[in-house]
C-alpha cells in the first residue's frame, strides 16, 4: 500500500492537511509476462470484435456511421482519501533491506525509544 500525506508549508503543524492510500500489486518476472501476454490476447479479442461489429453497424446505416478507432486503456490508478489525519505514517523496511541499511547506517529513527529497542 502506497500512502501519501500532504502537508501545508503555512500551516506549521506535524499534522497533513489530507491524506490518501491506494493499494499496489507487485508480481513476479513470469507472473508479469503471463500477465502481459493475457492483457494482450483480451486486447486482439477485443479489437477483433469491435471491427466486426462496427462494420456490421457502418452497414446497417449505410455508412452514415464512421468507424471510430479503438483507443488504447490508460494506467491510471486512484488513490482513496482517508478520513485519518492523526496517526503517524509507518515506513516498511522489509527484514532483507533493514540489516543492510544498519550497516550502512541509513535507519531514521522516530524516537529514542526505536533506537534503544
Amino acid at each position: 500500500m502506497i500512502q501519501i500525506d500532504t502537508y501545508s508549508y503555512n500551516n506549521r503543524s506535524n499534522k497533513p492537511i489530507h491524506r490518501a492510500y491506494c493499494q499496489i500489486k507487485v508480481f513476479c518476472d513470469k507472473g508479469a509476462e503471463r500477465k502481459i501476454r493475457d492483457e494482450e490476447r483480451k486486447q486482439n479479442r477485443k479489437k477483433g470484435k469491435g471491427q466486426s461489429s462496427q462494420a456490421s453497424c457502418n452497414n446497417a446505416a449505410e455508412g452514415k456511421l464512421s468507424a471510430l478507432p479503438l483507443q488504447k486503456k490508460s494506467d491510471i490508478t486512484f488513490f482513496k482519501t482517508m478520513a485519518d489525519l492523526d496517526s503517524q505514517p509507518v515506513l516498511f523496511i522489509p527484514d532483507v533491506h533493514f540489516g543492510n541499511l544498519q550497516r550502512t547506517g541509513q535507519v531514521y529513527y522516530n524516537t529514542d525509544d526505536e533506537r534503544e529497542g
